[in-house]
């Protein structure tokens, strides 16, 4: 039987140099036999750092408006690009604090996970098809200012109709920082049925994201959230303390023995 061939993997950064961790996520991929592509504005390309990776720039899938590319959050970016990223390739994205744990398939041409039990599913993984109705239906919403989204409230969207159509998408994502990450990917596909693509959370997202602690402990607690069906672990690096985040991951935690399983170097 011919084992599937891995799907290629883009991740987008902008602004800092990369750290550790961004190098760490690109290398975990690399190590697994991914193809992975790092995308950067192209007036300040992003060095990843990290053999075997290829760079590309961002305006090669998404060009933003002068308004957009100036003053929009890189996170409120990084979700324009990656609804692009969908519609124009075939690549999975992924956010730059996931670790590759064992090799991807695509369910039917989806990659995406609940977050939480009862939760919402988490766009740090994702791959829809080309044609799925809940990619078109947000890149509508970007593409034509007349829409104002139905998934923000009342009041924003009552202040979004007082502003020109050209400010209104910047406005957007300034009011709601997630306007085209995970709230507005949860309301399409749940409005078009296509939540029901997604996997367990084991899958994509196994470890909640108010346990980042686990992943520093010397004395385990990641294992019982990892399964056979655990392809990446999220490492939700806007979630860990400072404490952690400025010291080196302690002997025997999870991370520093996928560091040294992986022969990455910090």
């Amino acid at each position: 039987m011919t084992t599937p061939a891995l799907p290629p993997i883009a991740m987008f950064w902008t602004g800092a140099p990369v750290d550790w961790m961004q190098r760490l996520s690109m290398h975990s991929f690399v190590n697994h036999g991914y193809r992975v592509t790092l995308f950067s504005p192209k007036d300040a390309p992003i060095d990843p750092q990290c053999d075997g990776v290829e760079v590309a720039a961002m305006e090669e899938i998404y060009v933003p408006s002068r308004r957009m590319g100036k003053h929009a959050a890189p996170a409120c970016l990084a979700d324009v690009f990656r609804l692009y990223l969908m519609q124009k390739t075939d690549y999975v994205w992924m956010d730059s604090d996931m670790l590759s744990i064992s090799p991807m398939t695509l369910n039917q041409g989806y990659a995406m996970s609940w977050s939480s039990p009862g939760g919402q599913i988490n766009n740090a993984a994702l791959r829809v098809p080309q044609d799925s109705k809940a990619l078109r239906y947000l890149l509508d919403h970007i593409e034509d200012p007349e829409l104002i989204p139905e998934w923000m409230n009342r009041d924003h969207r009552a202040k979004l109709k007082e502003l020109p159509p050209e400010r209104r998408l910047l406005a957007q994502g300034k009011m709601l920082r997630i306007v085209y990450g995970p709230r507005g990917l949860n309301h399409a596909l749940q409005k078009t049925g296509e939540a029901d693509f997604a996997s367990p959370m084991e899958a994509y997202s196994p470890v909640p994201w108010w346990l980042t602690d686990l992943f520093y402990s010397p004395k385990g607690g990641v294992e019982p959230y990892l399964t056979g069906d655990t392809r990446v672990v999220h490492l939700f690096n806007d979630q860990i303390r400072k404490y952690n985040k400025n010291r080196p991951p302690p002997e025997g935690c999870f991370l520093d023995q996928y560091i040294k399983e992986s022969g990455f170097k910090v």
